[in-house]
């Protein structure tokens, strides 16, 4: 993939096609974007556009979603954290939360009732 400088991506001039290059020769793009990500300028407003192929944005789409719940994770661990180091902090029994009756009603599920595999159908 293309290196990253400062924050701007940083590519070769004949990684730039305009627009019109590209819908005459929309085949050749493709064939070219296997090997590198081709950009798209149009007249006006610069570089508009990213032809990249298949591989290449499935794996860009993987590591931003990984990248996601790793942020998810990192979140939820400094709030624990932050929790577990306040000294104000007290614990709320679950019974409280939830309400006695339906607190009464959870406790009473057999955990065995349902098999594992059919808790992620």
């Amino acid at each position: 993939m293309d290196a990253v400088k400062n924050g701007k991506l940083t590519f070769s001039r004949d990684q730039i096609i305009t627009s019109s290059q590209a819908a005459k020769n929309f085949g050749e793009a493709r064939h070219r974007a296997k090997q590198a990500p081709l950009y798209v300028s149009d007249r006006n407003d610069g570089i508009d556009t990213v032809i990249v192929d298949y591989n290449t944005f499935e794996s860009l789409a993987v590591e931003l979603e990984e990248l996601r719940l790793q942020r998810f994770y990192d979140s939820a661990a400094l709030r624990l954290a932050e929790g577990e180091a306040d000294p104000k902090r007290c614990p709320v029994e679950l019974a409280d939360v939830m309400g006695k009756d339906r607190y009464v009603e959870w406790m009473a599920i057999d955990p065995d009732a349902v098999a594992d595999e059919g808790l992620f159908e």
